[in-house]
């Protein structure tokens, strides 16, 4: 959870260097034609600064409060843009998205540093009457294209889910995992 304006600036910088940001500006990209990437970034943005507000949302200030019903409702209207229906308060530091596309990830998720999502990727719970959080995904993750990962669930650090898997079982740390339902097809060294 963010509730320091020097945490925010934190998970800023470091999802703009796991999403190639770490010295281009917005308007350079703009200019080159890479509008998934910034549109990308900008969703992330808008993700951590509601993040920060909604931690500060209990505070009585009423300029607070106001800033949070804006970053809110901006956020709500991105998420519906852009197909990324990413929770607050579920991804560490470090969060890459390397396309844009049908993204859910619901409250139910804890998710570590460094982790790389690519499109149509599902985490949720197998039964409703499960208590959150459920997922817990370590630092160093690679979530490839097509993933779902239904909890409750534990994997481990520097996994990669390959492309169309589906987790339905606890994953060790340093391992690659793929197919229906996922098994380990190697261990990383």
């Amino acid at each position: 959870m963010i509730s320091t304006k020097h945490e925010l600036k934190e998970f800023l910088t470091a999802d703009r260097v796991a999403m190639g940001f770490e010295k281009k500006s917005r308007l350079i990209e703009l200019l080159k034609g890479n509008l998934d990437s910034v549109m990308l970034l900008n969703h992330m943005i808008f993700l951590r600064k509601y993040e920060y507000f909604l931690s500060k949302g209990k505070r009585k200030s009423f300029f607070y409060k106001l800033r949070y019903l804006y970053y809110k409702h901006t956020y709500a209207r991105k998420k519906l843009k852009s197909n990324l229906f990413i929770s607050p308060n579920v991804f560490d530091k470090g969060l890459c998205l390397v396309h844009p596309g049908y993204v859910w990830i619901d409250r139910s998720s804890r998710i570590g540093k460094n982790c790389t999502v690519l499109p149509r990727v599902l985490l949720g719970k197998k039964h409703p009457g499960i208590p959150a959080p459920c997922i817990f995904i370590g630092d160093n993750c690679y979530i490839g294209t097509g993933a779902t990962i239904l909890g409750p669930i534990r994997i481990g650090n520097n996994v990669t889910i390959a492309a169309g898997a589906v987790v339905v079982k606890d994953v060790p740390d340093n391992c690659i995992v793929a197919g229906n339902p996922a098994k380990i097809v190697k261990y990383k060294e």
